[in-house]
């Protein structure tokens, strides 16, 4: 006669107890890449009341003249041009948990909270990335990859020249990419070889810490194989109202449970666009 056996998957399967860990496996989520990397100064003349910032500029003089010994020197004038930056963009995140929920559940409040700010934050940088729109004048800042969607120096030296040639300020001038295009980075030798690194070592470590070309760089696949180089400058971003979290209870209304509402009030305004230059 053969053996009978107890095994965990059917005899005791009704004592078997299952365990709930109250760690949460993280998942993993797109970087957001643009919110700390764009003008923020007018978010202060915002931060009472209003909705509408005007940013003025002032041209340049035409160039000084030579005056003979004598003469008689006409004065010069500028037209002062005025840009408005509305705010004008409320993004918001809410959820609702159960009363039920809330009791027989692991508390997970922080963490969804945490999710909602998250998901703001990534509306916030894929409105950014939508925003941006380079000059299409001569010359064009939306440009080509020289190879597909490989990333190349020379592509990132064709770039550096349109914004040289648009007076861009050199100090401060950022680059951000999709990561095809950023581990591209790796393949440019003199980029890589010790004799040019100033610290550390980027094919050692597989992070970029100091600037190529003038440009600080960082990617997200938010943008896919895109790339755009830029000054701070050529785009503003002013916040309002920071991030709000409000927490109701919906007793009122006959629910047992608690509603949660994430809210961040804020204005986006492209101010130049020959600042930025497109590679894709």
């Amino acid at each position: 006669m053969a053996d009978s056996i107890h095994s965990a998957a059917s005899e005791l399967s009704a004592i078997v107890p299952e365990v709930w860990s109250a760690r949460t496996y993280e998942v993993l989520k797109n970087r957001l890449i643009f919110r700390g990397s764009i003008n923020e100064d007018y978010t202060g003349d915002i931060s009472d009341l209003g909705d509408t910032v005007n940013i003025h500029s002032i041209p340049e003089f035409a160039e000084a003249n030579e005056l003979a010994e004598g003469a008689r020197n006409d004065a010069d004038s500028v037209t002062v041009s005025n840009q408005q930056l509305v705010i004008n963009k409320r993004v918001v995140k809410d959820f609702i948990l159960t009363k039920k929920a809330m009791v027989q559940s692991i508390d997970k409040m922080d963490k969804l909270r945490e999710h909602a700010a998250f998901s703001i934050m990534k509306k916030m940088d894929s409105t950014i990335i939508s925003t941006i729109s380079p000059s299409t004048s001569a010359p064009d800042h939306d440009i080509a990859f020289d190879s597909v969607t490989t990333l190349a120096l020379a592509d990132i030296l064709e770039a550096k020249e349109l914004l040289d040639t648009a007076n861009v300020a050199i100090e401060g001038r950022q680059m951000r990419c999709g990561s095809a295009q950023f581990n591209d980075i790796f393949n440019i030798t003199g980029y890589t070889s010790s004799d040019f690194v100033p610290a550390g070592s980027p094919l050692s470590s597989g992070m970029i810490g100091f600037p190529l070309a003038g440009f600080e760089m960082d990617w997200s696949n938010q943008l896919g194989n895109v790339a755009y180089l830029f000054h701070p400058s050529f785009l503003t971003l002013a916040v309002q109202e920071q991030m709000q979290t409000a927490v109701y209870d919906l007793g009122v209304d006959g629910k047992r449970a608690t509603r949660v509402n994430c809210d961040l009030l804020y204005g986006l305004k492209q101010l130049d666009s020959s600042r930025v230059v497109k590679l894709s």
